[in-house]
């Protein structure tokens, strides 16, 4: 399972590659902005970031999600969802089960 400190640096790279010129904009406190402040009126840009990070995170794990978690990604994240509540979300999407003895 990728740390939520792993899935904020991926989505910091994801952002500084599909929106520079906002992510310098939006400086140390580019996590309290909504996802629209990079993709203005662009949920489907929204949609491509969030799930670039999952898929780079789960990558890294070796691991994958079900279509279905891929789904309510999409589904939870959008322009209105400030960036650290995404990280959050992604973060959580990319958990697995472990077994407990």
């Amino acid at each position: 399972m990728a740390t939520r400190a792993r899935v904020k640096t991926l989505m910091d790279r994801e952002l500084t590659a599909r929106a520079p010129e906002r992510r310098t904009a939006a400086g140390d406190g580019w996590t309290a902005q909504p996802m629209g402040f990079y993709f203005p009126r662009n949920e489907d840009t929204v949609d491509l970031c969030a799930l670039a990070v999952l898929d780079r995170a789960l990558s890294e794990d070796g691991t994958r999600v079900p279509a279905s978690v891929r789904r309510r990604v999409r589904e939870v994240i959008a322009t209105s969802t400030n960036t650290d509540g995404a990280i959050t979300i992604i973060f959580l999407a990319t958990a697995q089960p472990m077994r407990v003895r």
